[in-house]
């Protein structure tokens, strides 16, 4: 269980009781024992998630102090133009270098080379992989 320790309206701390606290050792140990924690300043601490869509990112939180809990809950945002766009980009980086990987010398040697038992079907693979690169590079632009 997670709890926040509130002072002056203010939180000062998030996440599990300390084993020590002030001059209060195995505080820990009081886990449960909300009556006491309260006295004490320590409440039940809630993050509350919240679902995004494709293009909304987070943006801080609300923290909102009750005499029973703490609950934190995520805020978000719409993304910018440029932040969409350079999500995009690093998609298409990311996948251009997966496809390129595909090519190692020995798989573009046997694609390619009729030396090395090259077949058309080699030859297809090859070209249909450098089509893919091609329309990733085409999002880059």
């Amino acid at each position: 269980m997670l709890y926040a320790h509130v002072e002056d309206g203010i939180v000062t701390y998030r996440g599990s009781l300390p084993k020590s606290w002030r001059n209060i050792s195995g505080l820990n140990l009081s886990e449960g024992d909300d009556d006491y924690l309260k006295t004490l300043g320590w409440l039940p601490y809630v993050e509350v998630s919240v679902e995004f869509d494709e293009n909304e990112t987070p943006d801080g939180e609300d923290t909102v102090i009750t005499e029973t809990e703490v609950a934190s809950t995520q805020k978000k945002r719409a993304m910018t133009a440029q932040e969409i766009s350079d999500r995009d980009s690093g998609a298409a980086l990311s996948e251009i270098l997966r496809l390129e990987e595909l090519e190692t010398p020995r798989r573009l040697a046997e694609a390619l080379s009729d030396d090395c038992g090259g077949t058309a079907e080699g030859r297809s693979w090859f070209k249909d992989n450098r089509d893919k690169i091609a329309v990733e590079r085409a999002k880059l632009a």
